[in-house]
């Protein structure tokens, strides 16, 4: 599996989901590729900072490529979010290989 991770994007990948309160600081877009089953997997993890509360709520989705074109847009995970960037690119890893799995 080959992974890379391209830090800071000049904006998020995605609309924030419900799940994410409003009133957030800062954005901190990112995104993470790797290749599963000859697919490239592009996990993007968005973190939404909150100054007033001292904290990060990260916020993930996955698409599928291959050469060049995408084969599953984004896909956002709409039900939770996640406090630490390590659980979110997890998550987001989890939801691409199932998304080439349903292929």
């Amino acid at each position: 599996m080959t992974k890379a991770v391209k830090p800071d994007a000049e904006q998020p990948y995605f609309d924030a989901p419900a799940h994410i309160p409003g009133g957030s600081d800062h954005q901190i877009p990112h995104s993470h590729r790797l290749v599963y089953r000859d697919y490239d997997v592009i996990v993007h993890l968005t973190g939404y900072e909150y100054e007033t509360f001292g904290e990060t709520l990260w916020a993930v989705g996955a698409e599928v490529v291959k050469e060049l074109e995408i084969v599953v847009p984004v896909s956002v995970d709409q039900t939770q979010h996640y406090r630490s960037y390590d659980e979110a690119l997890a998550h987001g890893t989890t939801l691409g290989k199932r998304l080439v799995d349903g292929l």
